[in-house]
């Protein structure tokens, strides 16, 4: 008589590969979510690092372009005040080939409306400047203007008889499961002339 055997997997066999499988397939389950997380959250931060470069480099240049700070300037039923809270700029008016025009100027506004941070320019009317309202973050959540002279070393003074303005700026953006926060400061020198 001839032994016949079998040849396959004993039930042993199977569920010992089958646990190796589970185990291996957990941990990479793991670190997929692991690094998805790692991902979403590095991106938040580079997202949040952009916003704060463009912001400020608006908000620096349209400092280093106006003549003074304006106390106030109305829009309807809209007032916006130079303060803590907020900038008018008055910035030299261009005619249509782009020359300054003299002793007439346009109206720059910055200001946090909620978490929304505002740029508005209310051209004057002999002004070829196009008005604007743009957005320039959906996550600010603090925004503050500090006014100094031109002292060395400087003065807090009114708006009006600012040579100088700090801009300290507070993002605030969902990163995963939290919230990244980044405040960054910045200085610029009006154009006084």
């Amino acid at each position: 008589m001839q032994n016949v055997k079998n040849k396959g997997l004993t039930l042993i066999e199977v569920l010992i590969a089958m646990g190796i499988a589970i185990i291996a397939g957990t941990l990479l389950l793991v670190v997929i979510v692991n690094t998805t997380g790692l991902f979403y959250n590095q991106s938040a931060k580079v997202s949040q690092g952009l916003n704060i470069n463009d912001t400020l480099a608006v908000v620096r240049s349209s400092i280093k372009q106006a003549s003074s700070v304006a106390v106030s300037y109305t829009d309807g039923p809209t007032t916006y005040t130079s303060g803590p809270d907020q900038l008018v700029l008055k910035v030299s008016s261009v005619d249509s080939s782009g020359n300054l025009v003299s002793d007439t100027y346009d109206n720059f506004v910055f200001f946090l409306d909620l978490d929304i941070l505002h740029f508005k320019v209310f051209p004057n009317p002999i002004s070829s400047r196009n008005p604007v309202d743009r957005i320039l973050s959906t996550t600010a959540d603090n925004l503050n203007f500090a006014y100094f002279d031109s002292a060395n070393p400087p003065v807090e003074v009114i708006p009006t008889s600012a040579a100088r303005i700090k801009i300290t700026l507070t993002l605030k953006q969902k990163a995963g499961t939290s919230f990244e926060t980044s405040v960054v400061t910045s200085e610029a020198n009006l154009r006084n002339d």
